[in-house]
């Protein structure tokens, strides 16, 4: 029904899902369905592959830097080899490097690994309140019309992560002045 929807209306539906395995918190483009046990993150590679989609890591060093008292636990300082190095990352196409619910030391450091590892960086909201819609998005460097292009352009790295800022109408986005503080980061290739 979406499809017939976006066909009528002339608006661009692309489908996706966050699954959450047990390596973390994966972005998933191009799969038609939920299949069963893919929350294992080595089986959700082979279902994407055969799909033909892609795989993004979601918010991957949220909380690394903050006590987690709800569970009782210290932050684990890594050092970027260390981080990188992690089973999650083998598996992954890309990495999201601004999330809306992560602190700027998580995202920069999420940079920085992506980068070290060659993935490709994306960028977005994670909005669970109003305050986070728009905060980040990916950009593409090709106009993106089909689940395919977007898929494309994500294996071959022809996008990037993008900070937003609200026009005074608020119901527009253009890239914020303060797109700097992420893309000129030490370690980080714009």
């Amino acid at each position: 029904m979406t499809r017939e929807l976006a066909a009528e209306y002339d608006f661009l539906f692309l489908r996706g899902m966050e699954v959450s395995t047990d390596l973390g918190h994966i972005l998933v483009c191009g799969l038609e369905e939920y299949v069963s046990g893919i929350q294992r993150a080595e089986k959700l590679r082979q279902v994407v592959d055969d799909a033909g989609g892609i795989m993004i890591a979601a918010h991957p060093f949220r909380r690394a830097f903050t006590p987690d008292f709800r569970n009782g636990k210290e932050p684990t300082p890594l050092t970027l080899p260390e981080a990188a190095r992690r089973p999650i990352f083998a598996l992954l196409d890309g990495v999201e490097v601004c999330n809306g619910g992560s602190i700027d030391r998580e995202n920069k450091f999420a940079m920085q690994v992506c980068d070290y590892l060659g993935l490709t960086p994306t960028g977005g909201s994670d909005a669970h309140s109003e305050l986070g819609i728009g905060c980040y998005a990916t950009q593409f460097d090709d106009p993106i019309r089909t689940e395919a292009d977007v898929i494309a352009a994500l294996k071959q790295r022809r996008c990037r992560a993008v900070v937003l800022q609200r026009t005074e109408t608020g119901y527009y986005y253009e890239p914020s002045t303060q797109v700097a503080k992420f893309q000129h980061i030490e370690g980080w290739r714009a």
